[in-house]
């Protein structure tokens, strides 16, 4: 062989050496182009499983604040109820008593416990009615007792308040409930 095929043929075999060099970095390139997509492909898919997860506790945030906001909002608007029923009921007191008149009295006046009674304090309307059932007692006549008596002994220091004030009062807790639920449930 001569150093004219001798060349030619290390030439072919060159060739044929960068021809299997270049397709080995294209299939190397194919791959790596392969594997850079499937990645990519896997990010997408992670963060748009994120972005998922990250809107739906965004929405059940907003939801919790929503229902947190509606429940606050109810609590003011029973309060605003709750005092306005009670300013109502406290305005009625006056006429629940002139209605009432001396029976009304005279039932809360039997309440006492018994004994001698030193000091009553009535409305001007139940004076008269005060003298008849306490007729040892001093009568004091105050437009501020909307119905029933203020009663005191031993000097002052037993005292009983059985008025229509404080009888709303010691019962409002048990009362609102039930207004309020007569509300709700028109009736």
């Amino acid at each position: 062989m001569g150093s004219r095929e001798l060349a030619e043929a290390l030439r072919a075999a060159a060739e044929e050496r960068a021809a299997a060099i270049r397709r080995g970095a294209e299939a190397d390139c194919g791959r790596i182009r392969s594997e850079a997509a499937d990645a990519v492909a896997a990010l997408r898919e992670e963060y748009g499983r994120r972005e998922a997860a990250a809107v739906e506790a965004a929405k059940g945030e907003i939801r919790a604040a929503a229902e947190q906001t509606v429940r606050l909002a109810g609590l003011r608007a029973e309060h605003l109820l709750a005092e306005r029923l009670h300013r109502l009921a406290r305005e009625l007191l006056p006429g629940v008593g002139a209605e009432g008149g001396e029976a009304l009295f005279a039932s809360l006046g039997r309440e006492l416990p018994p004994g001698d009674w030193e000091r009553v304090t009535v409305n001007p309307a139940d004076e008269a009615p005060a003298r008849r059932l306490f007729p040892g007692a001093a009568i004091a006549a105050d437009p501020a007792v909307f119905g029933g008596l203020e009663a005191e002994r031993g000097g002052g220091r037993f005292r009983v308040v059985n008025t229509l004030e404080k009888r709303l009062e010691r019962g409002w807790a048990e009362l609102l409930p039930a207004l309020l639920a007569e509300i709700r449930g028109g009736g």
